[in-house]
């Protein structure tokens, strides 16, 4: 009675309802069984508090993106009765990320994530997509969906083998579609919505306008946007089946119901960074150096939605010949007193592009013996600090950039260190699609423990898009952490 209603009076929105597998359940149950989210007190105030006005207000975004035309999105899942949607929208984000990292698609374990993630997730009683992303981080990566396949109950957690890795997660500006469709064109993204509808529960098919609120109870994956007929709308991903909506997917309005967006779908936003491993991630970097080194150029006229999946890593707001861009890197400071002395040191790719990795090398010798040694690292765009971070330089570091300019792994020496010839050290710059154009410089320093000098390293890139004359001063200067 109600789906038909429905129909017959709200035609003019152009949302259809229909039964699906849900129609046997009572609204109760559909809700306790079929959401999942749990959110922490104070979390979406937390994320409130460091919402910045216009953060991405002057950079561009296509007029449509679609990630699983792309593909990378895998097939529409099903969580079952469970309340596991944080895990189906946590794989499916690090699943889009290692697509665009690596061009390569795998399906990952939500099991796992159920059964081993007790990083504040509570299998199928709820969980949070950024709680499971640093799990996956801290724990050296996921499973494929074929080694730990999906049983829709809490079980033991048993050992796998990891098939992608996470190196950080970035937390979208909150209430801000903009910001959020800057960051879907660049991957597919982590979102949370209220889905208790009785309206949704029977969704069918149209771009779902219908009254909604913004008490987040669902996690899903917003994996495009578009318009259909002048309607805005956003492309989610659900985890309820492909008899559900448009084949496992819904349409949300876009730039609708106020700042939160339609179901709270901007409240907070948030994606991974992650790549493949084992032979898959050389495979991946190989073929990703490939193309960093084949500068392209968009053909007049031609849209960037249009360019086939092989080429999803170099998707970007504003699509520009990267024949421009360049890497170099240099000794600074006093090196005749510096205990560290560089035979070498190397920077790939030479011609780097936004949402690529970045990485350089040094070996050479150490003229004395030290056990532990303290980094400093110094990020400037366009000649402004945007950012400093003190570590220690002994060991693997992670330093997340701020405002979504991506992240930093320094992978420091094997201490203690003896005087002789070593080859540890190596860093590796993420800076994702979305990041500004303009000069980045960072700077490496070091001391022993004794404050004695060990290096100076500066490395500079050239991103300003062919424009040498650009300056982008879009950050204030940011204190040391």
């Amino acid at each position: 009675m109600y789906i038909a209603e429905h129909n017959a009076e709200n035609a003019w929105t152009g949302v259809t309802l229909g039964h699906n597998a849900f129609s046997h359940m009572t609204f109760d149950e559909f809700k306790r069984e079929m959401t999942g989210l749990a959110l922490p007190e104070g979390y979406v105030e937390q994320r409130l508090a460091a919402r910045v006005d216009g953060l991405w207000s002057d950079v561009e975004a296509p007029q449509a993106v679609d990630w699983q035309d792309k593909g990378g999105v895998t097939t529409v899942k099903n969580q079952g009765m469970c309340g596991s949607c944080w895990a189906f929208s946590t794989t499916g984000a690090v699943e889009g990320a290692a697509f665009v990292s690596s061009g390569k698609l795998l399906s990952l374990s939500e099991q796992e994530l159920v059964d081993c993630d007790h990083n504040g997730d509570m299998g199928c009683n709820g969980g949070l997509m950024d709680h499971a992303f640093a799990w996956i981080e801290d724990h050296g990566g996921l499973c494929s969906e074929d080694d730990y396949e999906y049983k829709a109950k809490a079980q033991v957690c048993r050992k796998c083998e990891s098939v992608v890795k996470v190196t950080g997660f970035q937390d979208v500006n909150p209430q801000d579609e903009h910001a959020l469709k800057v960051a879907v064109a660049q991957q597919p993204v982590s979102v949370a919505i209220e889905a208790d509808q009785k309206a949704f529960q029977f969704y069918k098919a149209g771009v779902f306008n219908l009254t909604c609120g913004t008490r987040l109870d669902h996690g899903v994956l917003a994996v495009g946007y578009g318009s259909d007929n002048g309607q805005k709308f956003w492309k989610v991903k659900n985890s309820w089946g492909p008899s559900w909506g448009e084949q496992g997917y819904i349409r949300l309005a876009r730039e609708e119901n106020g700042p939160a967006g339609q179901c709270g779908i901007a409240s907070v936003p948030s994606y991974p960074f992650a790549t493949v491993i084992n032979k898959d991630e050389e495979q991946a970097t190989n073929k990703t150096a490939k193309v960093v080194e084949e500068p392209r150029f968009v053909p007049a006229g031609k849209p960037v939605e249009s360019f086939p999946a092989e080429q999803a890593r170099d998707f970007r707001p504003k699509t520009l010949a990267d024949l421009y861009s360049s890497a170099k890197i240099t000794q600074c400071g006093d090196v005749s007193s510096a205990i560290i002395d560089f035979d070498d040191l190397e920077v790939t790719p030479s011609s780097p592009q936004r949402g690529q990795p970045v990485s350089f090398f040094g070996n050479g010798n150490s003229k004395q013996d030290f056990s532990s040694a303290n980094f400093k690292l110094g990020v400037k765009l366009a000649g402004t600090q945007v950012f400093g971070h003190t570590g220690k330089l002994c060991g693997d570091t992670h330093v997340p950039l701020p405002l979504g300019l991506g992240h930093i792994d320094v992978h420091g020496f094997a201490c203690p260190m003896k005087k002789g010839k070593f080859s540890d050290l190596k860093v590796d710059v993420n800076l994702p699609i979305i990041a500004p154009a303009g000069n980045y410089e960072i700077m490496l320093t070091s001391d022993d423990d004794s404050n004695s000098p060990l290096f100076c390293v500066n490395v500079e890139l050239d991103l300003t898009d062919g424009d040498a004359t650009k300056k982008t001063h879009v950050y204030e200067p940011i204190s040391y952490m």
